[in-house]
């Protein structure tokens, strides 16, 4: 279930659903064109655009799911259907942001545009001292933050154990606009520096760290509308708690130009988080099962979610934070109290989807849906 054919003229690509993001962005750069970018090579492309799709060209083109324009749907009755813009309409809403509500969703054809071939990275390694001059830079850095820049923060611990604040960031653009975007970033005197113009396809790496994690691992978002050091700084020491039983767990803050997101009408997709909230993912990695800390992770990461969010608006505090880091909620669905939040004004429409096309709720791994009656 991994391939993937272009239409180069009409700039649709169509991809089954298990297409990693590094093979999608691989072929579709032989045609000068890209899908949406996503922050790890090895998720794929299905479950990445279904629950939402953030990543390095939500600036330019929104979230994944708003550029997809047709799906194949296996339902649970065995039935294959097409959902696009002629037909069956309603499902193609509901996968917009839906996830896995409807059916298994074999390939899906979606918006290509124009790429470069390569854009300026960068990836600055900073001491804990630094962390707020580096939030507050940050922020100076967002006011003038162009369409084509992100820009995450992360808090770690270094192969050498100890912490660290690590600056990724990719400007889509010529290595010298990239390096005028972050400078600011640079004159801060990091103690380690990477930055080099790279292949398009090869941005899409910079993620992947959490995937070569030897031991368990859980996560969850959180959205914050205050990004400030103080709160920050309580972050990072609730997050040094964690980090001495689960040393591969992190903090990241990512920072996207989100215009295009907020441009598309909330009533026009299943995706209903189209609010300006920074999302940030909070996971706890690299624990030992054995343990008795495994037993309580899940207490342990959303209490980390609380602090991350402590400063912020009562609605960025009560938002389940970005669909696609939701592990503790999507798959809590003895009920369908967390779906209901996620989908908000949209979820009584997506409850007529669910009648219509899987009326048994057999699909009840990710957020399920209560159907109408």
């Amino acid at each position: 279930m991994t391939k993937i054919r272009i239409d180069e003229g009409a700039r649709i690509g169509y991809m089954q659903s298990g297409a990693l993001m590094a093979e999608v962005e691989a072929e579709t750069i032989k045609y000068g064109l890209a899908a949406c970018a996503g922050l790890c090579s090895q998720v794929s492309i299905g479950g990445y655009t279904l629950g939402g799709g953030l990543g390095y060209s939500l600036g330019m083109y929104g979230v994944a799911c708003d550029n997809l324009v047709s799906a194949t749907v296996v339902l649970a009755n065995g039935d294959i259907v097409q959902a696009s813009e002629s037909e069956n309409l309603d499902l193609l809403w509901g996968l917009k942001g839906g996830g896995s509500n409807f059916g298994v969703v074999a390939e899906l054809g979606v918006k290509l545009h124009s790429q470069r071939p390569d854009a300026y990275a960068i990836s600055y390694v900073y001491l804990p001292a630094q962390l707020e001059t580096v939030v507050t830079t940050i922020n100076e850095w967002r006011a003038v933050q162009k369409q084509h820049e992100t820009v995450c923060m992360l808090v770690s611990l270094g192969p050498d154990g100890n912490p660290y604040v690590i600056l990724n960031g990719v400007s889509n653009s010529a290595q010298e606009e990239g390096e005028a975007a972050f400078r600011r970033f640079l004159n801060l005197g990091p103690v380690k520096i990477t930055n080099a113009q790279v292949p398009w396809q090869e941005v899409v790496n910079l993620g992947n760290a959490m995937n070569t994690i030897p031991k368990g691992k859980v996560f969850v978002g959180a959205h914050i509308d205050s990004f400030d050091a103080p709160q920050v700084q309580k972050s990072w020491d609730a997050w040094a708690e964690v980090s001495k039983k689960a040393p591969f767990s992190i903090l990241m803050y990512e920072f996207y130009p989100d215009k295009k997101v907020h441009e598309v009408p909330l009533e026009s997709a299943a995706f209903a988080q189209r609010h300006p909230f920074v999302t940030v993912l909070c996971a706890i990695m690299g624990i030992d099962e054995a343990d008795e800390f495994a037993s309580h992770a899940w207490e342990d990461l959303l209490n980390l979610k609380r602090i991350v969010s402590a400063s912020s608006s009562q609605a960025a505090q009560d938002s389940l934070g970005y669909a696609n880091y939701g592990d503790p909620f999507s798959t809590q669905n003895e009920t369908d109290e967390y779906a209901r939040k996620l989908f908000g004004p949209n979820y009584a429409r997506l409850q007529e989807v669910k009648r219509k096309y899987d009326p048994e709720i057999v699909f009840d791994r990710w957020f399920a849906i209560r159907p109408t009656a």
